[in-house]
């Protein structure tokens, strides 16, 4: 088979598909409607309040552990926590 003809197969049925798809995604991404200015504001305001709640959690977390963290060390008859030898087997 001569070079050329495989140079046109490559291309008709490679190449052109390849073309074909990457022309179809950026016509879709140039048919996307753009935000409106107060469609990010709201976005914003979306954010700043979930991370209000974030920030809220986590002032709520550390509290919790602070108090267990008290708590543990004023407990007179907690466990310890020791390690015992273990026997050598072998």
């Amino acid at each position: 088979m001569p070079g050329w003809i495989l140079i046109v197969l490559v291309i008709v049925f490679v190449l052109s598909p390849l073309a074909h798809s990457i022309a179809n995604a950026i016509e879709s991404r140039a048919s996307r409607p753009s935000l409106e200015p107060d469609d990010g504001a709201r976005r914003l305001d979306q954010l700043e309040e979930r991370l209000t709640l974030l920030g809220d959690e986590v002032h709520e977390l550390a509290e919790k552990q602070e108090f267990l963290t008290r708590l543990l060390e004023a407990s007179p008859d907690r466990p310890t926590l020791t390690a015992e030898p273990e026997d050598d087997i072998g």
